[in-house]
């Protein structure tokens, strides 16, 4: 940033104009207020949209709430409409209100037009800056209305081709165009559309076909095949990455997390889901009393404990993670395929209780059997562990499937299944299992 800002301002000028966004996005986060208004007053208006989108929202909200009123409707005419979207709504309910009465009226009426989607639907993140030509065109006269009719936020590298009555008949990629004789058809460029989205499409299904096909863009098609807008890899790719953050974030218990604030902050935002593992924890402690005379007696059963806690907590956290992965990817909305994911996970995490549940058993009677653990016999020792295991695990894998299902029937995000709180109950049943099966073979 030194050097940067070492430089006069015509030199400044001319070396942002050859940076790429987000490298000078990079520079400012760490720049000081005045060096940030440098930047910002020395870059073109819409090197300077590309720029701020890819800083912090609380930076570019600060940034916006200096300019006049002037300035503010030049700088959001900028914004391709998925961007602007993006924007108005980091903004509180009133001053969305104010930013949208800024815009043209034909500007105001798509995004309300965005804004009214389910924010669940590839529609809500869609953009309506695309450009279309009429299947009768010539190569002359599609190239020209190119020419004339794109905005510079237009997406031009596929152009639609439309009927009469604007259904989607194809695309023709630009290059073709550029390339095709005048004497050429536009028939003859133009490519047939398999592959495309459906305005009420989820984001995971949009994602998955453009994992499939390796499209860059995939039209938005209404009920009447009409193309409504356009959704880009990229577009995708970026929900889809701060969705895996925001469930990481759930399943860890961190809240939500911002590089940018303080320790305090991000303690406070843990602490909550600390304070109930606490609190569930001394649930245990309660419950446990009931076994204190078979901790007396048997204690060779605390040697084993972290083990069996240990096993249970991993195989609930990996059927946990594969039933939120395929909730997430819209894999288990057919009753079919529900019961087929229930029974395949149900089956593996009896196949591996049973095969740990054994190998516990082995390995604690050959160690039982050189350790002196008291008079109780190394034999039924091994037997409560590994029956122990076998049943612990068992039941933290019933739990890792049913768990998510169950909160998403209930409309609960089932990224909390996995948090804190989750992993505690697992600690529960295992222990109650443990302890309960070393209280029927040695006190009762």
């Amino acid at each position: 940033m030194k050097e940067l800002m070492s430089l006069n301002d015509a030199q400044l000028k001319k070396t942002l104009a050859k940076m790429h966004p987000y490298d000078i996005a990079e520079k400012m986060k760490a720049a000081s207020k005045d060096a940030q208004m440098r930047l910002i007053t020395l870059m073109s208006l819409n090197k300077t949209a590309e720029v701020l989108l890819e800083l912090p929202t609380e930076v570019l909200r600060n940034f916006f709430s200096l300019l006049t009123e002037s300035q503010k409707k030049r700088f959001l005419q900028e914004f391709e409409m998925d961007d602007l979207k993006y924007f108005i709504t980091s903004f509180e309910d009133d001053y969305q209100v104010y930013l949208i009465s800024l815009l043209s009226p034909a500007k105001q009426a798509i995004l309300k037009t965005l804004m009214s989607y389910d924010e669940e639907t590839i529609a809500a993140i869609m953009s309506t800056d695309f450009v279309t030509i009429s299947k009768n065109s010539t190569i002359k006269e599609a190239t020209a209305h190119i020419i004339n009719n794109s905005k510079d936020s237009d997406f031009v590298d596929d152009v639609f081709v439309i009927n009469k009555n604007n259904v989607l008949i194809g695309s023709v990629n630009l290059i073709d165009l550029i390339s095709a004789r005048a004497t050429d058809s536009l028939d003859s460029i133009t490519y047939s559309i398999k592959n495309y989205l459906k305005i009420d499409d989820s984001i995971n299904q949009s994602f998955k076909k453009f994992q499939n096909y390796a499209k860059n863009v995939l039209p938005v098609l209404n009920d009447e095949m009409q193309i409504i807008g356009i959704v880009t890899a990229d577009d995708v790719l970026n929900v889809m990455v701060l969705e895996h953050e925001e469930d990481i974030e759930k399943m860890t218990g961190v809240g939500d997390y911002d590089e940018a604030s303080n320790a305090f902050v991000r303690a406070y935002q843990r602490l909550p889901w600390l304070l109930i593992s606490v609190l569930l924890n001394m649930v245990i402690a309660v419950l446990l009393s009931v076994f204190e005379k078979t901790l007396i007696e048997v204690v060779a059963l605390i040697m084993f404990q972290p083990m069996i806690l240990g096993m249970a907590g991993n195989i609930g956290t990996q059927s946990i993670a594969v039933t939120i992965l395929k909730l997430n990817q819209d894999e288990l909305e057919e009753k079919k395929a529900e019961k087929k994911h229930i029974g395949k996970e149900l089956g593996i995490g009896t196949l591996n209780s049973f095969a740990v549940g054994l190998a516990g058993l082995l390995l604690s009677y050959g160690i039982l059997r050189f350790i002196n653990m008291g008079t109780h016999s190394p034999l039924l020792l091994a037997l409560t562990i590994g029956t122990s295991l076998m049943g612990g695990m068992f039941v933290s894998a019933a739990a890792g499937v049913f768990i998510p299902i169950i909160l998403e029937r209930f409309k609960v995000d089932p990224a909390v299944a996995s948090g804190p709180v989750i992993s505690t109950l697992n600690d529960l049943f295992a222990l109650l299992i443990y302890f309960g099966i070393a209280t029927l073979i040695f006190i009762l």
